[in-house]
């Protein structure tokens, strides 16, 4: 999840891994993590694989012939 926030003319992002869940008759958010720190590339590779999208090393996705 990203969250933007605003401060004196400037916009901050934060990625966040977090949780939903419900406790009685409202639904509650978790923060499991802070990603921020991470590199976008990195952070869209985990948003992927929480989709359900699976990765194979390169080694194993081709053969070598020679």
């Amino acid at each position: 999840m990203t969250t933007t926030r605003h401060h004196k003319g400037r916009t901050y992002h934060s990625h966040l891994l977090r949780r939903s869940y419900r406790e009685g008759a409202r639904v509650r958010n978790e923060t499991l993590g802070n990603l921020s720190h991470l590199p976008d590339a990195l952070i869209d590779i985990i948003r992927r694989s929480l989709k359900g999208e699976t990765f194979v090393p390169v080694a194993e996705a081709f053969t070598v012939t020679a």
